[in-house]
Parts: C-alpha cells; structure tokens; sequence
C-alpha cells in the first residue's frame, strides 16, 4: 500500500503567481519494480504539494505524461507544474521514499472552496456477487477496500476532513436512489458529523481457471476482474453528488483451491492487490478533484441570541477572527413525501470568536440578534 507524509515549504517565487514547494512521498518496491515504485511516490508528493498550493488534482496528468531525464521530470509547458526535480531518494528494505522540489504555478481564478478542507466520512463498501468470492476466500475484500481508501483520503489533511469510517452496513447506491435515500443520508450525517458520504459497490470480483483436465488448471494465473462503482453524496444536502465506475484486472496468483490472505501484507504486494490499490488511488484523486472547488456547508450545533456554533472548525480552515458571511437553510417535508429546502441570506456578517478542531462559534457583529437561525439549520460560507 503506498503511504506517504507531507513537509510543503515555501522555498521562493520565480516569476509571477509560479512559486517552489517542496515535499515528500513514499511508496512499496514490488518485484524489484524501482521505476514504478518511484513513479508512485512521485505522483504522491506532487498531489500533496498540487493541494497545499490551491492547484488543481488534473495536472497530475502532466506527471504521467512527463520524461524523467536524470532526477528532472520533463514536462509540457500547457499546465500548473513547470518544473519538478527530485532532490533526495532512499530506499529502506521494501521501501522508496522521494523528496521533490516542484515549481507550480497556481491559476489565475484559483477557488476559494479549496481553502476549506471538507468533512467527509467513508462507509462499508459492498460485495454484489458474494459467490464470485469463493475462489481465493475474499468475501472480506469489500471491508479491506474500503479502509485502504479510508487511510489513503487520510493522508490529504490539505483538502479532506476525513472524520470516520462507519464499518457497518448501509442502504445506499442504486438499489436505495429513492425518496428514502434522503433520510438515510442526514442520519449518516447526524451519525458521522460530516457533510459528504462516500460509498461503494464491488460488481465483479470474477475469475476463470482453466478445465481441470488441463494441467494449466494448478499452475496458470489466469487473470481477475475487479469492477468498482463509487457513489459521493452530500449527505447534509440529502443528495447523489456523483457516481463513477473503475475496472482493473491482473493475474490471479493463486491456485484453483488456494485461499489468500487479505490482511497479509503479500496479498496487497501481488499483482492482483496492487492493481486494486492503483485503482483506489485514482478513486483518492477523483474525489479530491470532486470537491476540491465546493465552498462547505455546516450544520448549526448550537444557537445563543448572538452567536451559533457550527459543526466546521479548525481542520476544515477556519481560522479565528475571520468574518464569514452565512446562509441558512431549512429541510422539510412535501405532501408527496419529497424533501424540499428553503434558504434565507443573513443579512449582516459574522466574525469567528472561537474555534476548535471540528467546530466554530460565531457571533454577530456589534452584538446583533441573530433572528430566525435554528438548531440544525444548515449554513453555507459565501
């Protein structure tokens, strides 16, 4: 599994808007594949020094399509990354571990929601043809899934507040996209106290072994699918903000009747596990790029006649003495049974007089009633 730390340091401006950022990635050796393993941790460092600058997850494409020419990575000049050098490499037993220098160039009309690391909580992915898990003995795969996502988004403080995985069984994805799908989105949020749920559904785990009048069939490694749907809801909105399918496939390492181990670590480093685990690194940058751009929204925790309190804090950006301006919203119910919103603007700003890791007061300037906010009202920063 790649794991990689971060260290971004400002080091200086070389022309207008492009500065240097410097950090670090590592990433496994398998097979004695060097190139792949160093390319990997590249791509790792770059990602994290892209969001401590503002810049966008899809210049990553300039790394894939860059020349690695003597510790310089050659890059087109149409994109954010002008210049990356490698300016430290180690390997340690299995390990290779890269420190890069990278020029970057922010865009003109950067977003301001990429200053607000989002709230997010992953849930228990699903397995739809248990019987395909039979060979190998992976009916667990779905859990094993779903926390190596969860320790991937992890490693971006930068853009994701990631605040729980809930290893229990949900009613979400296609089965349940109906009028209930809202219910079961805010009580995840109320459960979680996050704004975003990330859920998913392994369709395809299938493998063909060769006859068994073959003698193929003991030693052949026939290859493997692995079909992924990921599903991204804004749970406090009750809605399917997007939905994505990824498809792999690799050889299958292990006979006809032979079990593999998913919590050892030679599972993950065979070419089966680690197509997977290059398959959730895109589904990483996927959802950063999702919601890198959107401005958050919090819940209201607690009202007083001059301040609330909301479910936002210090990992999410918010800084004391900063002065949001908000705007609340109310969920109910229809006569159909369909969830409808109404939103009301604010109308004075109000300032940031105390925050803590995962939640914020806020008070009104000069002391101003607060008028109409409620407890659970849902508070967008403009």
């Amino acid at each position: 599994m790649i794991k990689s730390f971060i260290f971004v340091l400002l080091l200086l401006s070389s022309v207008v808007n492009a500065q240097w950022f410097q950090s670090s990635g590592e990433a496994f050796i398998i097979g004695n594949d060097l190139e792949s393993a160093r390319e990997k941790a590249i791509k790792q460092a770059v990602k994290n020094a892209l969001l401590f600058s503002g810049g966008t997850i899809s210049s990553l494409q300039q790394v894939n399509n860059g020349v690695l020419v003597e510790n310089k990575l050659i890059l087109n000049s149409e994109g954010e990354i002008k210049a990356l050098t490698i300016i430290d490499e180690t390997e340690e037993s299995d390990k290779i571990s890269v420190k890069i220098k990278v020029n970057i160039e922010a865009p003109e009309n950067a977003c301001l929601g990429s200053s607000y690391p989002k709230s997010v909580s992953i849930t228990r992915f699903k397995l739809n043809n248990p019987v395909q898990a039979v060979d190998g003995n992976l009916h667990a795969i779905n859990q094993q899934v779903t926390k190596i996502l969860y320790n991937q988004l992890k490693l971006s403080p930068q853009s994701l507040n990631i605040r729980q995985l809930l290893n229990t069984p949900v009613k979400l994805g296609e089965k349940y996209n109906d009028q209930n799908l809202t219910d079961t989105l805010h009580a995840l949020s109320t459960q979680t106290d996050s704004q975003y749920i990330v859920y998913g559904e392994i369709n395809d785990l299938s493998v063909k072994f060769a006859s068994k009048n073959s003698i193929s069939y003991w030693v052949s490694n026939p290859p493997r699918h692995f079909y992924l749907t990921v599903y991204l809801y804004d749970a406090l909105q009750g809605q399917l903000l997007a939905t994505k399918q990824y498809r792999t496939q690799a050889a299958w390492q292990y006979n006809k009747h032979e079990a593999a181990d998913l919590q050892s670590k030679l599972f993950w480093q065979r070419d089966y596990g680690q197509a997977i685990i290059s398959l959730l690194d895109n589904v990483n940058v996927d959802l950063e790029r999702q919601l890198q751009c959107l401005l958050p929204t919090a819940k209201i925790i607690s009202v007083r006649n001059d301040s609330v309190q909301i479910n936002l804090g210090k990992r999410n950006g918010i800084q004391q003495g900063a002065i949001l301006s908000l705007s609340y919203s109310s969920n109910y119910k229809d006569q159909f049974g369909i969830e409808r919103s109404s939103e009301s603007q604010y109308q004075d700003a109000m300032k940031v007089i105390e925050v803590h890791e995962t939640s914020a007061i806020l008070q009104t300037i000069d002391n101003y009633p607060l008028g109409n906010i409620q407890l659970n009202d849902l508070a967008r920063i403009k």
